[in-house]
């Protein structure tokens, strides 16, 4: 009874997709990994020089922006609590 999806569709969803196996791998680092070892992380996506490529791929620096963002957004103090 599914319709078959648009290509725009199949995109969304596999993009979702990753959004979750992102989140589940996240969960997992913040139960196990040090405060240095989340530091390094956001660390070593700032040091990518997307510089000289950003205007021919602008999806490659959104994407490293939104990493660092969820990276730093989700080992804040405040959920290292709980």
């Amino acid at each position: 009874m599914s319709q078959p999806l648009t290509p725009e569709d199949e995109l969304v969803s596999d993009i979702v997709a990753c959004q979750l196996v992102i989140k589940q791998i996240l969960d997992v680092i913040d139960v196990i990994a040090p405060v240095e070892v989340r530091e390094k992380m956001a660390s070593q996506l700032k040091s990518i020089n997307v510089g000289a490529n950003a205007a021919a791929d602008p999806v490659t620096v959104r994407a490293v922006q939104k990493a660092i963002a969820l990276i730093e957004l989700k080992f804040t103090p405040q959920n290292e609590a709980h």
